[in-house]
């Protein structure tokens, strides 16, 4: 005769669970053990198209993995500026702009400042 056997012993397995751990841990113990159920169930869902994909992959014949490629034009490579390039590609634009702003009323002249010696 197991332990789950007849009801009256699950009957007081459930009545010894919540005197042990109160009625209000219980809910909040089931809810935490459902949602760790259903983020397993959909790891192992994942795990599963995994082990298909990679069997479709390995299933392949030699003919269709040494099929000849189409030929790509290569494609113009423009080299791009350095940082120090960028740099002071922004500043001069930052000083257009700031030539083309009107002065505030009431402010003095703005001096220039740069970072040469």
């Amino acid at each position: 005769m197991g332990l789950f056997d007849s009801p009256t012993h699950l009957l007081i397995i459930l009545v010894v669970l919540v005197v042990l751990f109160g009625s209000t841990k219980l809910p909040k113990a089931a809810k935490s053990m459902g949602e760790a159920m259903r983020i397993f169930k959909k790891e192992s869902a994942k795990l599963h198209e995994e082990d298909s994909s990679t069997a479709q992959v390995q299933s392949w014949t030699p003919e269709q993995v040494a099929a000849p490629q189409p030929q790509v034009a290569p494609q113009q490579v423009t080299p791009q500026p350095s940082t120090q390039e960028q740099m002071a590609a922004l500043q001069k634009q930052m000083d257009d702009l700031k030539q083309q702003m009107p002065p505030a009323p009431g402010t003095p002249p703005a001096t220039q400042h740069t970072n040469q010696p």
